[in-house]
């Protein structure tokens, strides 16, 4: 197509864009590699594409207009109920269809609550790493992001309260603190009991509402997580995200919101996007429906354990002079600290040249740190691969410290 001299340019564009686009770091994405241990998502030979299949077509088969037509914003109400079940089976909490949303993913989720809550100027609390994909978010929406330390149990209480005190002594605030308690993106951690019981009691103190990411819980390698901080709040100031991305696929784009029903209302009032899919939601209801999500799930825990202990393992054989870790409990990281002199974007950059994807730690912060962080995804290559992968990541290692030492002399 010729220029006519009325488009708009590169520069155009970026102008017309709102500035809280302008601002947002990129997304981490896929890497064409050799080696990814960049974005973190599950095994491709274990996708259940074959009863999926056969459920895709007992869902059109058994109801064509209802799949295939609007399904409203709250979502097929049968999947709701049967998230619901599982909710109420697990937190011991009376859970119904009216406190569940579906979601195109946990992302989704994390979006509409921040749409339904959040204004300019409105205050987040994060911990300090976080996923990157929520700062993204609730800076797009206007939020001011305040973050708060973690070490390796995550986010540190007495911080968080002097935190939430300050704001509220400067006439500001918080109106929301995210975290993911089991199994945090990136840092691997999971918070414990007593944490969970002061979080709660100390955003109930001030009146802050508690984003429960639950994205990666199902992936338990070392058994159940502590109880949910939903489950210990009875459901009172909680807005948990769940998907089904972690534990069957993540093409699927299916996840939930659960909270109380006088919130979810407000969930489902803000969005505009006439809900989810309701096909693949009557398809993954038929696969749930078919007995075989509890085994495959069992058997995502086998393999991930496995591989996070080829991974521990090659950690300890190749890189051990360069980095420390704390082998996760769940999940799919391992969060990397980097010995003196190196930096995350050094070891980003002296991997890729060893064909090997790795995310530098910077990206994970709101506001600053993890210069000297990476975090190391080991759920996609088998175990061979795997330990491959970390004998190519550790020569990187060596080329960045090499480079360290030679620029020091």
């Amino acid at each position: 197509m010729s220029d006519t001299g009325g488009g708009f340019t590169d520069e155009a564009i970026e102008a017309l864009l709102a500035p809280a686009i302008r601002r947002l770091p990129p997304p981490t994405s896929l890497s064409p590699l050799p080696y990814d241990l960049n974005a973190g998502v599950p095994d491709r030979d274990t996708l259940p594409w074959e009863i999926l299949a056969d459920a895709a077509r007992d869902a059109l088969a058994e109801d064509p207009g209802g799949a295939l037509t609007y399904g409203g914003t709250m979502g097929y109400e049968p999947l709701r109920a049967w998230i619901a079940a599982r909710q109420s089976a697990e937190t011991g909490l009376d859970v119904t269809s009216a406190h569940v949303t579906l979601t195109a993913g946990s992302a989704q989720g994390i979006d509409n609550i921040a749409a339904a809550f959040i204004a300019p100027g409105d205050v987040v609390v994060t911990g300090a790493p976080t996923y990157p994909g929520a700062i993204r978010t609730f800076r797009a929406r206007g939020a001011v992001v305040i973050d708060v330390p973690q070490d390796d149990d995550g986010m540190i209480m007495p911080a968080l309260e002097r935190v939430l005190e300050t704001r509220r002594m400067t006439g500001q605030q918080a109106k929301l603190i995210y975290v993911t308690a089991n199994y945090d993106n990136p840092s691997g951690s999971t918070l414990p009991l007593e944490r969970r019981e002061a979080l709660v009691r100390i955003a109930r103190a001030h009146g802050v509402l508690i984003l429960e990411d639950d994205a990666y819980t199902g992936i338990d390698l070392d058994g159940p997580p502590p109880r949910s901080l939903f489950s210990i709040a009875g459901g009172n100031g909680i807005l948990r995200c769940g998907t089904f991305s972690k534990t069957i696929a993540t093409g699927l784009r299916v996840g939930w919101t659960v909270a109380d029903p006088a919130i979810t209302r407000r969930l489902a009032f803000a969005r505009f996007d006439n809900g989810a899919s309701p096909f693949l939601h009557r398809m993954v209801l038929k696969y749930l429906e078919s007995g075989a999500f509890d085994p495959h799930v069992q058997m995502l825990c086998d393999l991930y354990r496995e591989r996070r202990d080829v991974c521990a393992q090659a950690l300890m054989d190749f890189a051990e002079p360069y980095v420390t870790f704390r082998r996760p409990a769940g999940g799919f990281f391992f969060w990397l600290h980097l010995r003196p002199g190196l930096t995350g974007q050094a070891v980003f950059e002296a991997a890729a040249r060893h064909g090997v994807a790795v995310t530098p730690g910077t990206g994970y912060y709101a506001n600053g740190g993890g210069e000297d962080r990476v975090r190391l995804v080991f759920s996609a290559l088998p175990p061979e691969e795997l330990r491959m992968a970390i004998a190519a990541f550790a020569e990187g290692l060596a080329e960045a410290a090499s480079a360290v030492g030679a620029s020091a002399r």
